[in-house]
């Protein structure tokens, strides 16, 4: 028992909580709100926005895939000299979406007022009493409450496309397995696509090589006059009979050229 008990406690530490600052917000009016007059939702007339609860500060993050709007507000310091104050947790707000529950979406924890941009009733927790409470949290500029409104779409889409990534992760597991229990050793496993360099029937391959000019790669003409190069043939050799006589002439068709004696 003492083992299972090591063991457990032991992977509790092991786990790692991812927490991300996401916005942090200096200013905002905190208000005890009335439950909502219709079905339309709440309105922020109805809360006397000349007197709120409490000006606090507002900062979420998220962790891991809660997103935790906490409600942060100033106090004296015990302990310190006359006018030091100290943070504190004021109210807290975490928000557990789940698609796949209808009582789970956003709309569970945060609603915008129909009357105004700059308002939002947000659903908070006494974690000590396990008690739930909507509170409202309005802004004096327009922008600090459409950055609040932005945080918590781009939240809801990071989450959207985890499940998406983690469903496609799931599906290719699964194609690489064929028959049997995945937890078996013996499971077969598709063999993955091999490449081929072949071609196929019908296909031609072109490679230029260089740089080259087509009209480069030509032989040069060889004119073939008779001799090499296109000389005309050497004399023949001289007559050993002293009386016999060579006719030569000086016509231009005369295949001995230049080596005629002049």
């Amino acid at each position: 028992m003492s083992s299972d008990k090591e063991e457990s406690s032991s992977s509790t530490e092991d786990k790692v909580v991812i927490e991300q600052l996401l916005l942090k917000i200096d200013e905002a009016f905190i208000y005890r709100i009335p439950p909502m007059r219709s079905a339309d939702g709440h309105r922020a007339e109805d809360w006397n926005l000349e007197k709120p609860l409490n000006t606090c500060s507002l900062v979420v993050n998220r962790r891991d895939n809660d997103l935790c709007i906490n409600i942060m507000a100033e106090r004296p310091k015990p302990n310190a000299p006359e006018g030091a104050t100290e943070s504190y947790l004021f109210a807290q707000s975490i928000i557990k979406v789940d698609f796949t529950n209808p009582s789970h979406k956003i709309e569970h924890w945060v609603n915008p007022v129909v009357d105004s941009s700059r308002y939002f009733a947000v659903r908070i927790e006494d974690a000590k009493r396990g008690r739930e409470a909507f509170i409202g949290v309005g802004f004096r500029e327009r922008n600090d409450a459409t950055n609040l409104k932005f945080t918590i779409e781009d939240y809801i889409n990071s989450l959207k496309r985890e499940e998406k990534a983690a469903e496609l992760q799931k599906q290719f597991e699964e194609s690489l397995t064929v028959g049997g229990d995945r937890d078996d050793n013996k499971v077969e496993r598709l063999p993955l696509p091999k490449s081929s360099l072949s071609l196929k029937a019908g296909e031609k391959l072109h490679i230029n090589i260089g740089n080259k000019s087509p009209s480069s790669s030509k032989q040069p003409k060889v004119k073939k006059t008779g001799g090499l190069l296109g000389l005309k043939k050497p004399p023949p050799p001289p007559s050993d009979d002293p009386d016999s006589t060579v006719a030569t002439s000086n016509e231009d068709d005369d295949e001995w050229g230049d080596f005629a004696e002049g």
